[in-house]
């Protein structure tokens, strides 16, 4: 997406944008790191019997232009983390996810970080390539993807399960991470609870759900 001539948008690594119709927003990911002020990557999936994703599908085929308001949300990343960081994404959450270690490894990494990627299938892993390439970039940025569904990929080799327990499995002393999370309500909240429960400090895990869909 560009923006149109002379336009800036200054967010950080992390936000999300709207995408403004005339009775609905639709909310998404920046993909691209904040360097990059005149271009907004968006990564967009379209969901079958969905009528949002109809609604917005029709309005890229009807529209040369889109309103947008941005930036969005406070799950984001500034600086470089002063402890070891771990990220979490179900499907296209990554987006949010490649925003962030784009820009960490622009401004240098001074501690791990950790992407676990969550899909369905191993033909959902869009970004493998680009993933595998940051860890050959930087030894300190390492990949790990996770296929929840193994028997949609026979030739698959890699983690399966749910992505928050596949990490659960690598990590034995939660005290010392940062965790982002990006994914559904559901998935969010469970990967709280369960990270809480083996030791990880409430205030260490960020996620855009606690803001636009709090918990009672």
């Amino acid at each position: 997406m560009l923006l149109d001539t002379g336009g800036n948008i200054d967010f950080q690594a992390g936000q999300y944008l709207e995408v403004v119709a005339e009775q609905k927003r639709f909310p998404f990911s920046i993909a691209s790191a904040p360097a990059n002020h005149q271009q907004l990557e968006l990564h967009i999936k379209p969901t079958p019997n969905s009528e949002d994703s109809d609604v917005f599908e029709a309005l890229l085929d009807s529209s040369t232009t889109l309103t947008i308001d941005a930036p969005k949300g406070k799950c984001f990343i500034d600086t470089a983390p002063d402890k070891p960081m771990l990220l979490l994404a179900a499907s296209t959450g990554v987006t949010q996810m490649k925003s962030i270690v784009e820009h960490l490894l622009d401004t240098g990494l001074t501690h791990p970080i950790y992407l676990y990627w969550g899909v369905v299938s191993d033909k959902d892993l869009y970004l493998k390539g680009l993933c595998e390439s940051w860890s050959a970039r930087d030894s300190q940025f390492h990949f790990v993807p996770v296929v929840s569904e193994p028997e949609t990929s026979p030739d698959w080799k890699g983690k399966t399960g749910l992505v928050g327990n596949a990490a659960l499995e690598d990590f034995d002393d939660l005290t010392n991470l940062n965790v982002i999370v990006g994914g559904s309500p559901n998935m969010v909240y469970a990967t709280l609870d369960m990270f809480v429960a083996r030791g990880l400090p409430k205030p260490n895990m960020m996620s855009d759900v606690f803001d636009y869909a709090p918990r009672a």
